[in-house]
C-alpha cells in the first residue's frame, strides 16, 4: 500500500458478526441476543470512527449484516453475494494464517516490509458495492468480528478458582455446547455452524476477534490485513470495543488531510 491516499474514500461493506455466551441461570439466550444487537451498533460507531480519525473517507453507511435473513435493504441476491465475499474472505484469504490464542497482531500489507503478501480476491465486488450503493468507493474494507460473552455465573467460578489456586476452569461439554446453542439461535439456524465446532474461540471466556482486510475495489488486491484477539475483553463496553477496533487498525495507514 505505496499511495494510502489513492485509497482515501472506502465503502465499509455489512459487517459479518457473530456472538455466543455461556447460558446458565445468570445469561438467558434472549439476553445474549440482546447484547449481540448492541455491540453491533457499537462496533460500527467504532469501525467509522476509528477510519475517520486515520485521514479515510467513509462513503454511506456502516451497517451489521445480521443472521435472520432480514436485514433491511438486502435482497436474497445480494445476501448471498457478500456471503460469496464473506467465504473468499475467511477460506480463501485468512485460513493460511491460522488463528491462534495469542494477543500479537497478524498484520500483513501489500508491498510492504516485514511482511508483504499478494492476494487477490476472487469474488467480484465491485458490483456488491454498487447494489449496497457505493459509487465514489476506491476501497472496500471487509470486516468479520466474534464476541464472547462470559456468563456473571461463570465468570464467579473462574476468578474463584484461580484466586483458590485451582487453576483456570475448563469449558465443560454442556457449556460448549450451551454456546453453540447459543450462537445457531441467533444466527436463525436449525443446527448449529459446523466451524464453531473446532474453533477454540468459542470456548473461551469474554473475548473479542476482528478480522479486517482494506481491498482495492478495482484489482480486488488485498492492501492490508489484520486479524487480532482480544482475550479477557468484555465486548459489553463500548469504550473497551472501540480500543479493541482502534487496535486492529492500528498499522493501517493513516492519510494526510488535504
Amino acid at each position: 500500500m505505496s499511495q494510502p491516499a489513492a485509497y482515501r474514500r472506502v465503502q465499509v461493506l455489512p459487517i459479518w458478526f457473530a456472538g455466543a455466551g455461556n447460558v446458565d441461570h445468570s445469561l438467558a439466550t434472549n439476553e445474549i441476543q440482546a447484547l449481540c444487537r448492541q455491540a453491533g451498533k457499537n462496533l460500527s460507531t467504532a469501525i467509522r470512527e476509528t477510519l475517520l480519525s486515520k485521514g479515510y473517507q467513509v462513503t454511506g453507511p456502516v451497517k451489521i449484516l445480521s443472521g435472520d435473513k432480514t436485514s433491511p435493504g438486502l435482497d436474497a441476491e445480494t445476501r448471498q453475494q457478500l456471503e460469496a465475499i464473506r467465504i473468499d474472505f475467511c477460506e480463501g484469504l485468512l485460513r493460511p494464517y491460522a488463528s491462534v490464542v495469542s494477543d500479537q497482531p497478524l498484520t500483513l500489507r501489500t508491498n510492504a516490509e516485514p511482511n508483504p503478501f499478494h492476494h487477490q480476491m476472487t469474488t467480484p465486488i465491485a458490483q456488491v458495492a454498487a447494489r449496497l450503493g457505493g459509487t465514489n468507493a476506491v476501497a472496500v474494507l471487509l470486516v468479520d468480528t466474534k464476541v464472547f460473552f462470559e456468563s456473571r455465573h461463570k465468570q464467579t467460578k473462574r476468578l474463584w478458582w484461580n484466586w483458590t489456586g485451582g487453576g483456570v476452569i475448563a469449558t465443560t461439554e454442556v457449556g460448549v455446547n450451551l454456546a453453540v446453542v447459543a450462537v445457531a439461535v441467533l444466527a436463525g439456524a436449525g443446527a448449529a455452524p459446523g466451524p464453531i465446532w473446532i474453533d477454540p474461540f468459542w470456548h473461551s471466556d469474554n473475548s473479542i476477534q476482528h478480522s479486517i482486510a482494506l481491498v482495492d475495489i478495482r484489482t480486488q488486491e488485498v492492501l492490508w490485513l489484520n486479524r487480532q484477539d482480544f482475550k479477557h475483553k468484555e465486548a459489553r463496553d463500548p469504550e473497551i470495543l472501540m480500543k479493541t477496533v482502534a487496535g486492529t487498525l492500528a498499522d493501517l495507514p493513516p492519510i494526510d488531510q488535504p
